[in-house]
């Protein structure tokens, strides 16, 4: 808030420690309390201290606060209590502050209005999402330091729990998951940050990295016009299937978007999952083979040994033999063991291996789900294969061409691969003893009912339907444009996959099915919900456009729950909002802080939005522009703001920023306007006219008229002698009264506006005395005086300073139709225009004046008759004396008889407001006077005599109003009563003090009232 100023000589009056409280209250900035709440110092920015400004944030929406109003007006956010919904957005913007603000830096770095065209903005776009990216990645890397160890050994454990899958020992199992549930190595959490966080960066990173990939698919797919581009390759029968590979995955949109989205839940499981020696290390402990990770099946075939041992049996046991059935069994005595050790021995015998050999099997199967699940490259899976000995299980993966297809030369004839796919497909539905064997065939194949029970999240499903969609399209390919890579005579009577028939056909949005279907699964149902997870799928899907304007509704509805919201308007319909489960809540800060900056890029990117409407569709960046505020981030609103269309962005501005109450941090914003090209007078003019809008005047009738007083009988004798008022002006300001002063206080800070701001205060003048709102009133003149708006003003028009004597000066008002020179003659028009234009405005300023300085005295007046101590009395007395003199100059003006007479347009309240105040203002004048007399100069109450001479002169209208209002007989009075006083003081025994030098230049004598008796 503006500096509120002490006018005059009231703040000087008072020298000593114990008069000091005598000051009223309404003459200092610290003083003003508003409706509910106790005074407070003042911050830079109210928002904290009072029911937020336009919006504040409830319970899910948004609401005005208009606790102190007397009519309902709309609101944003529903408060009850503005510090507690604060604290939490305070606590939220100083988790992710630093974050918050390197989003901005990148935006303006690579702000999209600044592009020269649409390559350039595109381009900008990217470099957005890669720096948006990178502030993440930075975030994670952070978290990570903290939060590894408890988090990945806290997934670990629950992974490893669901990996074991079977019961091997019950004691043992025990005993595992009591390990599980109270881990003991797990280090304590700093305070800060929590390990959700730490996941909720990942996700975010993740996200921004697919919305990356897909904007280049984007940008690629605009600049071809929508022309698949041409392949690099020239296929032909002797091409590798690498190479045709290479050919589809170029020639196909579809297809590259599917490899595209592959390659990211590759990457991503790759980056955020624990090492895989380190997943299959507790099965390889468990199966009892020390260190040794490799030769196989060593307990089964230890027992084989010794049962061939210890029965005499061949070299090549029956597994048929009646003998062989009954004694040949695992340690357990519960299942029978295989008689070989060939990898196909358990399906083929229908036999078990020993326990430990079982969490062998496991560990070998789920390493290789976990190598080809993160995309790992053929000769990395031989690698790994090769260092167990189990590197037929690597060739048996060799044939699948992919972008990490390294070894060309080795890759399997094309004659062979059609059949080896079918050959996984059928292994992955009928064969392998464990779901980790049979998923990773079904990778492999291209199935999917094989891969999903070992799923575990939602980027997994995905993973396993996309997967299953692209090897099937591969398939289409091939029988299409390569048949002689796939010979029927050789693949007919073998079974594959259909995942687009599995996903309703070919026609519609297959990516919008998948990630629908991820929203009713059972296992994935919540996890689908989750912001992150909503934001990768609408990506995914390829349905960003209709998302973000039914998200923007969603906002809407949300905020217009409990109260009409002015930033995120209501609609009509919100039938669109059926097409999607899940929605991000108003409440849920980072998720709208991501979503925001994806909607900039999608625009960037020339994304079209769904039914083109732009008012729900930038509800998403005007829902963080107001966190922003909630946060105490309003520095970063002006940036965000200029992103909104023109006349969104103007109201969002007006709106959000009302609450800057800080002198500096408003010239900030000023600033920050400007250099984003944006027009600060509209923003300041739009600022005060909605306020106007938002908080009309419905108070029925001229309250003032009936609800105005000062003067009060004193309650003694009966008799007509009255006093002033305590406290007349008071001190509570309505909520919409104190926003619309402040409004004002912008206009200070922008070049022009002479007129408007103007009218505009004269506008709330009119308001305030109108509805007898005294105390807004008191502080829109302590907050903006005339001469302050005529010094910060005048130079724009005039190239120099002026204060109101200067514009004013007898130079400049005589005729100016004299002079020679036309620029004199402009000036002179001009300053005579401008002065008329705010006449009015400073009238209701001298009335103003005019009520402190007899509030102020009616104060002084009252400390004498309570006051015994002859220091103080004098004090007060010199107090007095000087109040008396500055009232005045005040009432001098408002006896003017063109004092709310004239003004530049029709206004009839200015003489409701002449006949409500003036008759009031003037009695209490004359009693200020007629006490004044007896204790400091009866020369006051030659004064007070002397206004009759005012009121009753030919070019007032003071007499005729004082008889409308039916005050003559109480005027009439008061007069006599001032005659009967002087007499009294001049009576005999009393002092000859000469009159004063002033009263005599007036004609003024005492001596006419020396009457001898």
């Amino acid at each position: 808030m503006a500096p509120m100023k002490q006018n005059g000589n009231a703040s000087a009056l008072m020298n000593s420690a114990s008069f000091l409280r005598l000051q009223h209250q309404n003459l200092r900035e610290g003083s003003w309390d508003f409706s509910g709440s106790e005074p407070r110092s003042q911050e830079s920015r109210e928002a904290s201290e009072e029911p937020g400004s336009y919006e504040g944030e409830g319970d899910s929406g948004y609401a005005y606060d208009g606790a102190s109003t007397s009519q309902p007006s709309p609101s944003m956010l529903d408060i009850d209590d503005h510090e507690d919904i604060l604290h939490p957005l305070r606590e939220a913007a100083n988790r992710v502050g630093r974050e918050v603000e390197k989003f901005a830096e990148v935006l303006d770095e690579y702000n999209p209005l600044k592009a020269a065209d649409d390559i350039e903005r595109e381009g900008m776009a990217l470099d957005l999402i890669e720096l948006c990216h990178g502030i993440a990645l930075e975030t994670v890397e952070r978290l990570r330091d903290q939060h590894t160890s408890y988090g990945r050994k806290k997934d670990g454990s629950r992974w490893r729990k669901k990996m074991r899958g079977f019961k091997i020992n019950q004691d043992m199992d025990e005993e595992m998951d009591d390990a599980d549930e109270n881990p003991t190595d797990l280090v304590p959490l700093p305070n800060s940050t929590t390990v959700d966080d730490l996941r909720r960066w990942e996700e975010e990173s993740q996200t921004w990295d697919l919305l990356h990939r897909f904007a280049q698919i984007i940008i690629s797919v605009g600049h071809s016009e929508g022309e698949p581009a041409k392949s690099s390759h020239t296929t032909n029968r002797y091409s590798s299937e690498r190479e045709v590979w290479v050919d589809f995955l170029q020639g196909d949109r579809t297809a590259f978007e599917r490899d595209t989205i592959l390659r990211w839940l590759k990457d991503t499981a790759d980056d955020s999952g624990e090492d895989i020696d380190v997943l299959v290390q507790e099965l390889q402990q468990n199966a009892e083979r020390g260190d040794i990770i490799a030769h196989g099946w060593l307990h089964t075939k230890a027992a084989i040994k010794n049962q061939k041992r210890i029965h005499v049996w061949p070299s090549t046991i029956d597994p048929s033999s009646p003998d062989v059935q009954k004694r040949h069994l695992n340690s357990t005595k519960t299942e029978p063991l295989v008689t070989q050790l060939d990898p196909d021995a358990t399906t083929r015998q229908g036999r078990k291996l020993e326990a430990q050999d079982q969490y062998f099997e496991r560990a070998i199967w789920l390493g290789c789900y976990e190598l080809l699940r993160r995309g790992k490259s053929m000769h990395d899976i031989k690698e790994w294969c090769r260092d167990r000995t189990e590197i037929w299980r690597a060739v048996s993966m060799s044939g699948l061409p992919d972008s990490n297809t390294e070894d060309v030369e080795s890759a399997p004839a094309y004659t062979s691969t059609a059949l080896w796919r079918r050959m996984c497909f059928a292994l992955a539905r009928q064969g392998g003893a464990d779901e980790y064997e049979r998923a990773v065939y079904g990778i492999l194949s291209g199935d999917f009912s094989s891969v999903e029970p070992v799923c575990r999240t939602w980027n997994d499903h995905l993973f396993a339907h996309y997967n299953s969609l692209l090897r099937c399209q591969f398939e289409a390919y091939l029988s299409e444009k390569e048949s002689g890579r796939v010979p029927t005579d050789v693949t007919s009577g073998f079974e594959t996959f259909d995942a687009v028939q599995f996903h309703g056909g070919a026609t519609g949005n297959v990516g919008r099915k998948v990630v629908d279907s991820l929203k009713r699964h059972p296992k994935t149902s919540e996890e689908a919900k989750k912001p992150m997870k909503v934001l990768q799928g609408i990506i995914v899907g390829n349905f960003a456009s209709k998302f973000v304007y039914a998200q923007g509704l969603a906002l809407s509805r949300e905020a217009n729950q409990k109260t009409e919201s002015l930033l995120l308007p209501k609609f009509e319909d919100y039938s669109e909002l059926d097409d999607f489960d899940s929605y991000i809540s108003l409440e849920d800060h980072d998720s709208i802080r991501v979503l925001a900056h994806m909607y900039l890029v999608y625009k960037s990117l020339g994304m079209s939005f769904y039914a083109d409407d732009q008012v729900a569709v930038e509800n998403i960046l005007v829902a963080y522009i107001n966190f922003l505020r909630l946060a105490g981030k309003e520095e970063l609103i002006p940036l965000y703001a200029a992103q909104l269309s023109e006349e969104r962005c103007y109201d969002v501005l007006s709106r959000t920023l009302i609450d800057v109450v800080d002198l500096d941090q408003r010239i900030v914003q000023i600033k920050l306007m400007r250099d984003l090209g944006l027009d600060v007078q509209r923003f300041v003019v739009l600022q005060t006219t909605n306020l106007l809008a938002e908080y009309p005047d419905t108070s029925a009738g001229f309250p003032a008229d009936t609800d105005f007083e000062i003067l009060e009988k004193s309650g003694e004798g009966g008799g007509t002698m009255k006093r002033i008022k305590p406290g007349v002006i008071g001190e509570v300001i309505e909520r919409s009264d104190m926003l619309l002063i402040r409004s004002l206080e912008w206009h200070l800070l922008v070049d022009g506006l002479w007129s408007a701001t103007f009218r505009a205060g004269i506008t709330l003048y009119k308001r305030f005395f109108k509805n007898v709102k005294l105390a807004a009133a008191n502080m829109l003149a302590a907050s903006l005086p005339s001469f302050e708006i005529c010094q910060s003003k005048s130079a724009i028009y005039l190239q120099e300073e002026l204060d109101w004597p200067g514009m004013e000066s007898e130079d400049d008002f005589e005729d100016v139709t004299e002079r020679h020179d036309e620029d004199e003659v402009r000036r002179g028009l001009l300053k005579r225009h401008m002065v008329a234009e705010a006449q009015s405005y400073r009238e209701f300023e001298s009335l103003m004046f005019a009520l402190q300085r007899i509030q102020d005295a009616g104060n002084h007046l009252e400390m004498l008759v309570i006051n015994d101590d002859p220091k103080i009395r004098k004090e007060i007395r010199l107090g007095l004396f000087a109040l008396l003199g500055n009232l005045r100059q005040h009432m001098g003006a408002i006896f003017s008889r063109k004092w709310l007479t004239t003004s530049q347009e029709d206004e009839p309240q200015f003489q409701l407001i002449r006949e409500a105040y003036l008759p009031e203002v003037i009695l209490a004048f004359d009693n200020i006077l007629h006490l004044s007399g007896a204790i400091l100069s009866r020369d006051n109450l030659l004064e007070s005599i002397n206004l009759s001479t005012i009121i009753a002169a030919e070019d007032s209208d003071l007499a005729d109003m004082f008889v409308k209002k039916g005050r003559m007989e109480e005027l009439v009075q008061t007069f006599a009563e001032d005659s009967t006083a002087l007499l009294e003081a001049t009576g005999p025994g009393r002092g000859k003090k000469g009159t004063s030098k002033k009263l005599k230049e007036l004609g003024w004598t005492r001596d006419i009232w020396d009457i001898k008796m």
